[in-house]
């Protein structure tokens, strides 16, 4: 009966170590495309290229996440020196990130969004130009976002 017992409990040591692993969550690393971590800005470097009309080019913008989107994971915000807050979209939502990232810094690489810019989308996804004044600073919508 001993012998039994010891043999059924080690069979099934790979079933448990399988179902134990199903439901742990990735934290740190890359979602959405990976991307090299060089030529990174601050926030605040951003924000200046933003208010500048320098949004051209793709950027990796380094911050640390103070919020992350409740419903679907689909936006992180980081904040500037000055307290705005600045939102990360996913890009198309086509990833998502879990609510654990919140308080982690991470690096964002996309394209920067100025405020004119975000009105014009809003006003074409059907928004009323009264609606708009949530959009007070840049966005980024993130073709990746690495947490660290």
């Amino acid at each position: 009966m001993k012998y039994l017992f010891n043999s059924i409990f080690i069979l099934s040591m790979p079933f448990f170590v399988v179902l134990s692993s199903c439901n742990s969550k990735q934290i740190n690393g890359y979602f959405g495309q990976e991307f090299e971590n060089e030529n990174v800005i601050s926030v605040d470097e951003a924000e200046k290229m933003a208010e500048n009309g320098l949004t051209d080019n793709e950027v990796k913008v380094k911050g640390t996440i103070r919020s992350v989107c409740k419903g679907e994971g689909c936006w992180v915000t980081f904040t500037t020196s000055s307290g705005k807050t600045v939102y990360i979209n996913t890009l198309n939502k086509a990833y998502s990130l879990p609510l654990e990232v919140e308080g982690k810094n991470a690096i964002a690489f996309g394209s920067i969004l100025t405020i004119e810019q975000q009105k014009e989308e809003a006003l074409a996804d059907g928004y009323e130009e009264d609606e708009l004044d949530w959009i007070d600073n840049f966005s980024i919508t993130a073709k990746g976002i690495f947490v660290e």
